[in-house]
């Protein structure tokens, strides 16, 4: 299990409000039956204590569970739709992940996960979004 630094880099967009941020944390990476698993807690404090756990099952295929005052387990596969169900302190959520882009590239214990995807909950449009995470061993 390896330390490492996350850098996230987002962009969201509904309708005609753009919205971006950037923000670190701490976390671990390490390879678990040739997957590899990054844990962190999530950094924004709107989010409270959340445990975020990113399973890059391959280069176009990620798997986000989180766990906490948040609760979810997203698939995001580029070129598919994964629906799922989102728990909040304001209630739940069934949603679909409409994922247009990924891009999983952690040769070793550095690299980075370009995610660009719409989120969908009864065929309507709640965002879009881009994320890109940038980790580095520390």
């Amino acid at each position: 299990m390896r330390r490492v630094e996350i850098e996230f880099v987002s962009e969201q967009q509904y309708h005609d409000d753009r919205d971006s941020s950037k923000l670190k944390a701490m976390g671990t990476l390490q390879e678990i039956d040739g997957v590899k698993v990054i844990s962190y807690t999530e950094p924004d404090e709107e989010m409270g204590k959340c445990e975020t756990v990113v399973k890059i099952i391959n280069d176009h295929f990620i798997e986000m569970s989180r766990s906490g005052v948040y609760e979810a387990s997203f698939l995001i596969e580029e070129g598919k739709t994964h629906s799922c169900l989102y728990k909040t302190p304001f209630g739940e959520m069934n949603m679909d992940i409409v994922a247009t882009r990924v891009n999983a590239q952690i040769p070793d214990c550095s690299g980075k996960i370009l995610l660009c995807y719409r989120i969908e909950s009864s065929s309507e449009l709640i965002g879009e979004n881009n994320l890109l995470m940038k980790i580095n061993e520390v």
